[in-house]
């Protein structure tokens, strides 16, 4: 669960830097006392605080007006408005510098006791001011003036830099949304063409065995009606437990012995544990492969057989399909039938790469399928049930 958006991530970080500047002042000055023996003084922290403030309302001023004419793309304005608003500050630094008082006409000094001549401890003598708007202080650094608008610069431009980087964490973030819906689109309307067929397919099952006994095709009938509320309620679900996928394939499969009841039909069945119920997986998985097993498999003429296997492997759920060949199945993109593209289309939305789908037909007698899916637990947190 994501707790920070970008925008809050990015008032967090304006939140820390701003509340490093703020303090600074304050523990500068508690731990000078505490290392002079001095009580702690609020005047130089007073002072340190009306320095920073100009540069907390230029960034207030940027973060909240100014700036937002660049996310309108409206960039020649937004140059002049920077322009503006840097010169109103430049001028304020100006003028506030000018009027400042000075601490004293004169400031005294000691010279160091190698250089006087009155003894260890030194002479006091007297040093006038530096003049005002002297250009250079001692060790060759900047105007003072040119400094504070260096740095303010800066300070805007990397308010800049972490507002598009919010921005573009925000469009990152909404694309993921976009395609997480637009899967879930396509996932629907797979899963949705899977319940006409599998109907149509038990309907036309169920017609051949009305005239030939319709006591029997009463029973199929109410076995159909629990097939459908299986389809319609868990079928509309992410992940259902796996068990209750072995029961809607048991009903299924009791469902075609009972319409290909000759002694020259087989079929058999093997599930897993029903106990497993931790494992989960996509609902009406298994049963595209397991319709095309019996409607190309099954003849009343010839000998015939279906052989279905789902069992667990390490880590993977295999299902293993085999059925006998009578009427060859179409070749349509390799696939063997519309209900297999399908099914195909689906494992590639929902596994990526991570399943296995095998097609491979014997001497023209024998199909066979395997479907391999990483095994998926209650306790994943990536998978949404």
């Amino acid at each position: 669960m994501k707790i920070l958006t970008p925008r809050s991530c990015a008032w967090l970080v304006y939140a820390i830097l701003w509340g490093m500047v703020w303090t600074y002042p304050a523990l500068s000055a508690l731990i000078e006392g505490v290392r002079a023996g001095t009580a702690f003084s609020w005047d130089s922290v007073l002072h340190a605080w009306v320095g920073i403030l100009p540069f907390f309302l230029l960034f207030l001023l940027h973060r909240l007006p100014v700036r937002c004419l660049f996310m309108r793309h409206r960039i020649r304005v937004y140059v002049f408005s920077v322009l503006g608003i840097l010169c109103l500050f430049g001028l304020c630094r100006y003028f506030s510098s000018v009027k400042e008082p000075r601490v004293s006409p004169v400031q005294e000094y000691r010279i160091p006791p190698d250089r006087t001549a009155g003894g260890e401890n030194g002479v006091s003598v007297s040093r006038p001011p530096r003049p005002a708007g002297h250009g250079h202080v001692p060790g060759g650094m900047l105007n003072p003036l040119l400094l504070d608008l260096v740095i303010a610069t800066l300070m805007l431009g990397i308010d800049l830099a972490i507002a598009l980087f919010s921005r573009y964490q925000e469009e990152q973030e909404k694309a993921r949304r976009l395609d997480a819906a637009h899967l879930r689109h396509e996932l629907e309307h797979l899963k949705a063409q899977v319940n006409p067929h599998f109907f149509m397919n038990m309907l036309n099952n169920i017609h051949g065995m009305v005239e030939m006994d319709p006591a029997k095709a009463q029973v199929m009938i109410m076995e159909l009606s629990e097939l459908m509320r299986y389809v319609l309620y868990e079928g509309a679900k992410q992940r259902i437990p796996l068990y209750k996928e072995t029961d809607f394939i048991a009903s299924y499969v009791e469902l075609m012995r009972k319409r290909y009841s000759s002694r020259k039909v087989r079929i058999g069945l093997e599930l897993p544990d029903v106990d497993r119920t931790h494992v989960l997986l996509p609902p009406l998985l298994f049963i595209s492969i397991i319709e095309n097993a019996f409607k190309h498999g099954i003849s009343y003429q010839s000998p015939s057989f279906v052989e279905i296997r789902l069992y667990m492997e390490k880590e993977t759920l295999r299902l293993d399909c085999t059925n006998s060949i009578h009427r060859r199945p179409p070749k349509e993109s390799g696939t063997g039938g519309m209900g297999l593209a399908n099914l195909r289309q689906r494992l590639q939305l929902l596994y990526g790469n991570s399943f296995r789908l095998d097609i491979t037909e014997k001497d023209g007698k024998t199909y066979h399928v395997n479907l391999t899916i990483p095994c998926e637990y209650e306790t994943d947190t990536m998978y949404s049930r």
